[in-house]
């Protein structure tokens, strides 16, 4: 989810999402968050979730958007 991400860089804020989902493979309960800076947990004691982040250098990223950077 880049959404805190994006908004984040696009308002000059900080922002946080909560993520309530679901597990494809078990059907467990996920409640993740996820902060402008990347950073995130998951409340649900043990779980595990595959999280991806594109291989950008953020500390240098001077593009406008995403988008403009591919």
């Amino acid at each position: 989810m880049a959404t805190p991400f994006v908004q984040g860089r696009l308002r000059g804020e900080n922002l946080v999402v909560e993520i309530e989902t679901r597990c494809a493979h078990c059907g467990q309960e996920l409640h993740i968050t996820v902060d402008s800076g990347l950073q995130w947990s998951v409340k649900e004691p043990g779980a595990h979730p595959l999280l991806f982040e594109p291989e950008v250098d953020w500390q240098h990223f001077t593009e406008p958007n995403i988008i403009d950077a591919y």
